[in-house]
């Protein structure tokens, strides 16, 4: 069987390469902004990745991580923080600069805003086995 590198080690494709998967939906568990809790009160279980430094790149991350149930996100003056958090998130504590945000499958009942959309999302290709 071939080895691949990690994907995060492999370059861009540079074909443009796109696939088609469906739209993910960010809602506040609670509707309120706020630091991201367990049905216990709790923070859960998460990765911080402070490389991150925007909302859409933790969101991103997310995205590509079939454990992650919920991101946090926080920017406080000049310092960002992301959370990928691998347990359900029920609800928020209310913090300023925290936003709490639940993954969904971008299927919403009809009437609903959001809808199951398709999105084009670039991947990375392997790249071919040695000779």
């Amino acid at each position: 069987m071939p080895w691949y590198p990690p994907l995060a080690q492999q370059p861009a494709p540079s074909s443009g390469a796109a696939l088609l998967v469906p739209s993910i939906t960010w809602d506040r568990p609670n509707g309120q902004r706020g630091s991201c809790r367990t049905q216990g009160g709790g923070s859960g279980t998460f990765e911080e990745a402070s490389w991150l430094k925007t909302e859409a790149d933790c969101k991103a991350r997310c995205a590509g991580e079939h454990h992650c149930t919920a991101v946090e996100f926080a920017l406080i003056g000049g310092y960002t923080r992301c959370e990928i958090h691998r347990l359900p998130v029920t609800h928020t504590f209310p913090l300023p600069g925290f936003d709490c945000f639940v993954k969904g499958s971008g299927r919403r009942q009809r009437g609903s805003a959001g809808g199951g959309a398709m999105a084009a999302v670039a991947v990375a290709v392997p790249p071919p086995p040695p000779p």
